[in-house]
């Protein structure tokens, strides 16, 4: 008996190794392990976020162990205790998987944080794998496997996608990556299964506006632009569309109160101070000659070609470019594929002009101003350009075999390696010593990572966060302070983002707590609404009004009236999509019954007959 198990499984093995598929799938498997093999034993590599990650992470696991599991908006242990609207304005999906992964497989915060990165870069090539290998069975493309794997390997090892993931640890950045492949895959199943593929342009439409706000609105743009360059009829086009606004209402909870908050910041409604101005953007362009340099560093970006920041093409996407440009004026074609294989290199040759010196910033309208450093575009050129290897595969594949541009991709990774063989500084870090660290960068001015305090509330005085100031003047150890009537307070609980007090007045009091005021506070008493809803003081901190007698009060931030709304927009869209994918569901049930039925007839009529 054992030996006829083994027998099963060595067949079953010997038939998966077998089908193209699997062994593509295993050669990008093993590419990925190569390159992310050298920091499996740090808690996490010192990128340009350092180790804010993983406190972004540890921040969302302690608010869903007090509130349980939902959106986190309100950073509560952020600004010395003041609070932060860190994920009100910023992407959280990279985030919220890294708690995940610290919930489901008991992971410390780090460690968390690099599963989140590893799996956004594997899904990265895996869905761009998905994406043309479905294109490729759909036309016959010749090694249409391999030539997928192509497209995946040139895509996910990228030069600025090793950038992004290892130098400047942006984790929202690299789910972008993984989100855009996603969409166009769902885009091309939309050709022929409509509902099927409309159900994955939403969900992956959602997860690219969850993850990178810049990378979401320029992603949009070349997505709307994809659907006219390549659409033959006009019913592909309305699924799409479909899709994308089911997409756009999924991840409303986020967007809607983020769009309508962002003007209650010092910052991050600002057009010149988050967006940039022409000159700014300008000086960061990236220089031609730079796209043939694969330079190695861990520096900012400056002005000029002499850039040692990894922000290039990277040479796998330029050989794979030049390559389907002489590609495009030879026969092999049909015209269909050569519309496709032209119009995606005309957006890959535009986003090139967009990121260069000659780029007239000035005239661009200041929404489209919203990009911060013309590199970030880099992220699209690696999609288009990989996409237009694989799809100028009907001619390429008679000048060279894919195998061969996956060595190339994996080469040409190689010199990025030396970028996570860093000094194994930090091999563990206990949660309180991840708390410590973030409190010494925030006597820096760093609040969530960021240097320019981008997301504090605009009505904030004073010098609540001058470490000076503190020292002189410390918080309460209950954060409350009594500015009118008389109150004492007995007992003091905080939980997440709940501070609860239970206390006696001789007559309605007035009471300051040292939490900063933003749109979503609600207070308690006894655990009902109060009559008096929390406000904002002079200084920007919340002022409660509390009645005589004795009382528990509740200060907790919920959401805002306006992420209230966008949350029941995003309800409704995801009833609408479990209801779409239970009628898919049942629908494709019933037509596999029908075909079993029909394949019995079939069968069964020429025995009657005989």
């Amino acid at each position: 008996m054992p030996s006829a198990r083994i027998s099963t499984w060595s067949s079953c093995l010997g038939r998966i190794w077998r089908e193209p598929q699997c062994r593509a799938f295993l050669v990008y498997t093993g590419s990925i392990l190569l390159a992310t093999l050298p920091t499996w034993n740090v808690y996490l590599w010192w990128g340009h976020s350092m180790l804010f990650p993983a406190v972004h992470i540890s921040e969302i696991c302690r608010l869903w162990r007090a509130d349980g599991f939902g959106q986190v908006v309100w950073c509560s242990d952020y600004c010395f205790g003041y609070g932060y609207p860190y994920f009100c304005l910023y992407g959280p999906l990279g985030f919220y998987v890294g708690a995940l992964y610290h919930f489901v497989l008991g992971l410390d915060f780090g460690s968390a944080a690099k599963l989140s990165f590893y799996t956004s870069l594997y899904l990265s090539g895996a869905l761009m794998y998905a994406f043309a290998y479905l294109i490729g069975r759909r036309e016959g493309w010749p090694r249409a496997p391999w030539w997928a794997l192509a497209a995946a390997t040139i895509y996910a090892l990228t030069r600025y996608h090793f950038t992004d993931l290892f130098v400047r640890s942006a984790l929202g950045e690299c789910w972008a990556w993984t989100m855009l492949p996603g969409v166009f895959w769902g885009m091309e199943l939309t050709r022929r299964r409509a509902l099927r593929g409309s159900l994955l342009v939403s969900a992956a439409y959602a997860g690219l506006l969850l993850s990178h706000n810049i990378t979401a609105l320029w992603g949009s743009i070349f997505i709307a632009a994809y659907v006219p360059l390549t659409a033959r009829n006009l019913r592909w086009p309305a699924a799409v569309a479909g899709g994308g606004v089911l997409g756009i209402a999924l991840a409303a909870f986020f967007w809607y109160p983020a769009l309508t908050l962002s003007k209650l910041t010092r910052h991050a409604g600002d057009v010149m101070t988050m967006w940039g101005s022409p000159q700014q953007i300008h000086t960061h362009a990236i220089y031609w000659q730079q796209h043939f340099m694969e330079s190695l560093g861990y520096g900012n970006s400056i002005a000029g070609p002499d850039d040692s920041l990894g922000i290039n093409l990277g040479f796998a996407v330029l050989i794979g470019a030049s390559l389907s440009t002489l590609a495009v004026f030879r026969p092999g074609f049909t015209s269909y594929q050569r519309r496709r294989v032209a119009s995606l290199l005309f957006v890959f040759a535009g986003l090139l002009f967009i990121m260069s010196p000659q780029m007239s910033w000035s005239m661009v309208p200041a929404l489209f101003r919203y990009i911060q450093f013309p590199w970030r575009l880099l992220v699209f050129t690696a999609f288009f350009g990989a996409a237009a290897t694989a799809m100028a595969s009907p001619v390429l594949d008679r000048w060279i075999h894919p195998g061969v541009l996956v060595g190339l991709a994996i080469l040409f990774s190689i010199p990025t390696l030396p970028l996570t063989l860093m000094p194994s500084v930090i091999k563990t870090m206990p949660p309180e010593r991840l708390a410590k660290w973030n409190l010494r960068w925030e006597r820096r001015g760093l609040y969530g990572g960021s240097a320019v305090q981008d997301f504090i509330p605009k009505w904030v005085s004073g010098d609540y966060l001058d470490p000076r100031f503190l020292a002189d003047h410390p918080i309460p150890a209950n954060r409350l302070t009594v500015t009118s009537g008389e109150l004492f307070c007995d007992r003091y609980v905080h939980r997440g983002n709940s501070y609860e007090y239970s206390y006696q007045a001789a007559a309605d009091s007035t009471a300051t707590v040292a939490v900063f005021y933003w749109p979503g506070w609600e207070l308690r008493i006894d655990g009902k609404p109060a009559k008096n809803i929390p406000e904002a003081d002079e200084h920007g901190l919340v002022v409660l009004h509390v009645p005589a007698g004795q009382h528990v009060a509740e200060l907790r931030y919920t959401l805002s009236p306006q992420g209230k709304k966008g949350r029941l927009i995003s309800l409704v869209a995801t009833l609408v999509w479990l209801g779409l994918l239970g009628f898919h569901r049942l629908t494709l049930g019933r037509s596999g019954r029908g075909t079993r039925r029909d394949t019995a007839e079939r069968m069964i009529r020429p025995t009657i007959a005989a």
